[in-house]
């Protein structure tokens, strides 16, 4: 645990002073954590490494038709979303503690579809409500649009967040006591801050992305299902491109 805490030290001084790579160091954070765990609980299940491909290839695939000069991050997010959802995985069905999706009643799949939903449509709204004064509307339902918002759905709660998740666990599963109070906020701050301060906002507008939109992904992952937060994100992000289009390119 203290080794993420010195990491995170080294993060916060580069946001501090304005290092303009952060979502390479966050990248490079999970790539390392990932293959930590690998090597600590070896691959998941064969089903479970068919799921990480299928993410890693449609997240490759999201900045297909986005902007040429983002191509490079094509191989850049689909082996760091591989490697993260491989370490995800191996650790969930060795360690336990978190679920890809819940299955536990007969609707628990739909409960966690539905719960999603709700959660990306209210949070959303709400996004557009922050975002109105400072963009422009364009207002166009597009497959470029539809395909690139799965980008931050699938690889931003995974290999931004989960993965973190998954380290912490594997570590309590390892000890012989029950994680402390210090071990389990150490797990949810892990699990938010690196990925609110990786969007270079100021630190204002950081906070503001972690309590409307961090906290609750994270509450989804550890107290639903993965699948839950992902479904979340994604319509947080499809209704801001959907409504304002994409990022500036």
């Amino acid at each position: 645990m203290i080794v993420l805490w010195i990491i995170f030290a080294l993060f916060f001084v580069s946001y501090a002073i304005g290092f303009p790579a952060l979502w390479l160091m966050l990248t490079a954070w999970s790539v390392g954590l990932s293959v930590y765990l690998l090597i600590k609980s070896n691959l998941p299940s064969p089903a479970y490494i068919l799921i990480s491909i299928a993410f890693a290839i449609i997240v490759a695939l999201s900045y297909l038709g986005y902007a040429l000069k983002f191509y490079m991050q094509i191989p850049i997010s689909g082996i760091s979303c591989f490697l993260s959802s491989l370490a995800v995985f191996s650790v969930m069905e060795k360690c336990g503690g978190y679920v890809l999706v819940k299955t536990d009643r007969k609707a628990s799949v739909f409960v966690s579809v539905l719960l999603g939903v709700v959660t990306g449509a209210i949070l959303g709204l709400i996004n557009l409500l922050l975002s109105k004064s400072s963009m422009n509307v364009d207002f166009a339902v597009t497959f470029p649009r539809i395909l690139l918002s799965l980008n931050p759905g699938i690889y931003e709660e995974i290999a931004s967040r989960a993965i973190f998740m998954a380290f912490c666990t594997y570590r309590f599963a390892m000890q012989d006591k029950s994680p402390s109070r210090f071990q389990k906020f150490t797990m949810l701050f892990m699990m938010t801050v690196p990925h609110c301060l990786a969007h270079g906002f100021p630190l204002v507008g950081s906070l503001v992305l972690l309590v409307l939109f961090g906290f609750p992904f994270a509450f989804l992952q550890r107290k639903r299902d993965i699948l839950s937060a992902i479904i979340a994100h994604t319509i947080v992000d499809l209704i801001r491109f959907v409504v304002f289009g994409l990022p500036v390119q």
